[in-house]
């Protein structure tokens, strides 16, 4: 596959092991992937690679006293272990998520083929569970019954797991494939480093409450690119109202008028706040969004959303 700078590719293309795939110290480094953890736990090295200077409280059994006999300088040599971060995926996988219907746009058609918003919520899990695993992290993927419950996980064991599954998705279908691995879960969210959550959150008006007890929460808010755009939308494939008993279609009233995109932004920053104010990440993605500047976001600062 060609780099992603050199086609802009989108999510909707997205692989596990995408050949540019985030690099070791891209990962440790990155404020939102945080692969495997520096322990804070020092024991003593040989290696030069790991001297520096003694620093006044430093443990006197971390001096290389062989090195101050010969240079009349303290120094350090120290080692810091390592240990594999515990990360959760939670996959919304709602009736909401699995809109666009593909039938329907073959019945309006000139839409072309739009992948469901679940399809890329799958992509982006599968993609963020392999550079965990790379890692040599933990991970556990699981989807948000209907209750918005995880009850079903799957822990894949190496990153070959995660490109057999993606394979199977493909030919399956990504919701059926990875449900057919899940089994009962085990999950208990407070013993993960960082858990991912992708949804539309249109199952309801609460989030969830649980993101209160969680050392670190990443939110990717998924829609597909009809969401954000008014341009396609007719009195035939626009959203229906039947609130107090009218059923009428609001195509030609939302692309006349800014209801539509004011609503959504509204709605937008409200999920961004929420998330924001308990500490977590927060990025807006959908089919169209480009894979480099997903990658931006997961090793640099944040895109503006």
């Amino acid at each position: 596959m060609e780099s992603h700078l050199s086609r802009k590719y989108t999510l909707a293309e997205l692989e596990p092991g995408w050949p540019e795939n985030l690099g070791t110290s891209r990962v440790k480094s990155s404020p939102r992937m945080h692969g495997s953890l520096i322990m804070s736990l020092r024991r003593v090295s040989r290696s030069p690679e790991n001297s520096r200077l003694y620093v006044h409280g430093d443990p006197v059994s971390l001096i290389d006293w062989k090195a101050y006999a010969r240079t009349d300088e303290l120094i350090i040599r120290e080692h810091r272990d390592e240990a594999a971060a515990k990360i959760s995926i939670v996959i919304d996988a709602s009736e909401s998520l699995l809109w666009p219907d593909p039938k329907a746009l073959d019945e309006h058609g000139g839409l072309g083929q739009v992948p469901q918003k679940v399809e890329i919520a799958c992509r982006v899990a599968l993609y963020l569970a392999h550079a965990h695993l790379t890692m040599g992290d933990f991970v556990t993927i699981a989807f948000l019954d209907r209750d918005g419950d995880v009850t079903r996980s799957w822990i894949p064991r190496s990153p070959a797991d995660l490109i057999g599954m993606y394979e199977m998705c493909m030919r399956q279908g990504f919701v059926e494939a990875l449900e057919s691995l899940m089994s009962i879960a085990k999950w208990v969210p407070t013993q993960d480093d960082c858990v991912w959550w992708l949804s539309d959150f249109l199952r309801d008006e609460r989030l969830p409450s649980i993101w209160n007890t969680l050392k670190r929460v990443a939110v990717l808010h998924v829609f597909s690119h009809l969401e954000l755009s008014t341009e396609w939308m007719d009195g035939s494939t626009s959203y229906r109202d039947e609130s107090r008993g009218r059923k009428i279609y609001l195509g030609d009233q939302l692309k006349s008028g800014q209801q539509w995109a004011e609503a959504l932004d509204s709605w937008r920053s409200f999920v961004k706040q929420t998330i924001t104010r308990r500490g977590g990440s927060y990025l807006a993605i959908n089919n169209t969004t480009n894979v480099g500047d997903f990658f931006h976001w997961l090793t640099t600062e944040a895109l503006e959303s």
